[in-house]
This record gives structure tokens, sequence and C-alpha cells, in this order.
């Protein structure tokens, strides 16, 4: 069968799918399938084995589970993220109607244009504030947190060590400032650079993927912890997501802030970088700031 003709099928299935049903699906039931006892016990127990031993930082998640009593309507929730968070990467993957992965990240692993390189370190989080005094105390907060700025500090040594055997020049500013989004702000440092060979961005992506911001430091270590320590597979969970031309040039992010949807269920994840200071119950409201978009994109109050 021909592209267009496909796309054709694919968009009078999804126009049969949603005709009729205006308004969003509503949600029967909301499931955080870890407690906080839980939660509490996986993060004590990799604190732990920081303070005693050569790993640094692992990235632990949850999940929140969501059924609907008819097709949840992606279409509307991509909508939300594409109005509400302009200056996120929004993305969607959809095999088959009603069967998608979507969201709305904040993080470039590595955009690659010849043999220009940009790429950014985004770890160390906290919440908005109401007014602009709030906003501009909690920003200096995170910038004054010792454990924000040493997690930080981990994504960015991580980067520059990757980095520096492929290019000829390498710009990292020495301090970290603020990005500021609708409901959180992290710690951020852009990055460019000048490789010394114009590969494409699939190389540069295998040599960064998955940074300590969403893995850990090191690598070796924390992707074994966090296989045995999380019950739930990640599944498509912070995979790279982007696009690439004909040159190989593109741009990739890291698919968090994102959802998957099956017809009538949906399943949420947030993580949180885990150093040998955490606190697990600050971990825990930080994880749930970061499910907040989705939430809010699928018509749910964050939980």
């Amino acid at each position: 069968m021909a592209l267009a003709a496909r796309l054709e099928l694919f968009l009078t299935q999804r126009s049969k799918g949603v005709k009729g049903s205006k308004e969003k699906a509503k949600a029967q039931q909301i499931d955080y399938p870890m407690s906080y006892e839980e939660w509490e016990k996986m993060i004590r127990q990799a604190t732990q084995t920081m303070q005693n031993g050569p790993l640094n930082k692992a990235v632990l998640s949850r999940v929140c589970e969501i059924r609907y009593g008819q097709k949840v309507d992606v279409d509307g929730a991509l909508a939300y993220l594409n109005a509400t968070y302009p200056d996120c990467y929004r993305f969607l993957f959809e095999p088959r109607p009603f069967h998608a992965f979507y969201g709305a990240t904040p993080e470039l692993i590595v955009g690659v244009n010849g043999r220009s390189l940009h790429t950014m370190g985004l770890a160390g989080s906290i919440g908005r504030g109401k007014t602009p005094a709030e906003d501009d105390a909690l920003a200096q907060e995170l910038l004054n947190s010792t454990k924000n700025q040493h997690e930080h500090a981990l994504v960015v040594q991580s980067i520059r060590r990757r980095l520096a055997p492929l290019t000829s020049e390498l710009t990292i500013p020495d301090e970290p400032g603020i990005l500021q989004l609708g409901y959180i702000q992290h710690l951020f440092t852009p990055i460019q650079a000048t490789l010394k060979q114009a590969d494409g961005v699939l190389p540069i992506l295998q040599t960064l993927h998955p940074t300590p911001a969403l893995g850990g430091q090191p690598r070796e270590l924390a992707i074994p912890l966090i296989s045995q320590a999380e019950p739930v597979p990640r599944g498509w969970y912070g995979a790279p997501v982007g696009w690439l031309d004909h040159h190989l040039d593109g741009a990739f992010g890291v698919a968090i802030r994102s959802a998957i949807t099956q017809d009538r269920r949906v399943w949420l994840y947030a993580g949180a970088g885990i150093v040998a200071d955490s606190d697990p119950q600050a971990e825990w409201d930080e994880t749930a700031l970061k499910f907040r978009p989705m939430l809010n994109a699928l018509g749910m109050v964050n939980g």
C-alpha cells in the first residue's frame, strides 16, 4: 500500500475512533503501584550503596497508571503540551491508533549540524513560585543547594569527558544557570562544541546516551542498579527521541515527561537523581512534580 493511502487509512481510523466523543475521557482509576514505603526503601538502599562504593548517582523512577472508560484523547493531550510547553521538545509516536508514546521533554541529548554540536546539562530541580519574588527565591535556593549542584556537576563532567576526544573546541560555562518551565525549575548548563569529524548525530548519540541526568554515574554501575531496583520496566521511557536528515545530522531529546497510552490505559513515569545524601521524601516530592505535565495534559489532578 502506498504511503499516502496508509496515511489516509490512519486518519480515517482515528476520526472514527474519536467521533461523537468531544468530551475528554474521564479516568475511572488512578494508581501509583509503588508505595512511599517501597520508594523510601529503594532510595535508602541506593544511597547506602553510594556511601560505601564508587557509585556517585543513579536516577530512579516510579510509575503512575490511569484507566479510562473510553479511549484516551491522545490528540487533546498533545495539543495541551504544544500550547503549555512550547519551549520543550514535544513528540508523538503512534504505531497504530490509540497506541502512542508522547510527551514534552525539556532535555536535549544532542543536536548536530555538520561539525557543529550543541547539548546541555540538565539536572537539579525545584518548583515554581506563585509570584516573581517566590520564583527568584526558589531559584536561588536551587543554586545554593549542595546536593543539586553536586548532581548537576556529575552530568556536566560526564558530558565533558565523553565529548573531549571527539571535539576540537568545547565550550562549557563554569556555573549553571536556571531553566524555568511552567511548573518546575532546573539547573541548566548549555554546551557548544565543534566536532573533529562530521559523522552525523548517531555516533554522538551513542557516546552520550544515557547521560547521568537519566542513568547515573558511573554509567556501568548505575544501569544495573536501576534494573535491579525498579519493580516496573521502563520500556520507552527515557529513550532517545528525535529526527535525522539525509546527511545524518539531527537532534535527539530524552523521552521524559512522557506517557504511554494503550487504548484506555496510560502509564506515566517520573524519575529523580539520587546521590549519596538524597532524602527519600524530597525525591518523592520531586517525582510528583514531574508527573504534573502529563497528568494535566490528560485532564487529571496531580496525585
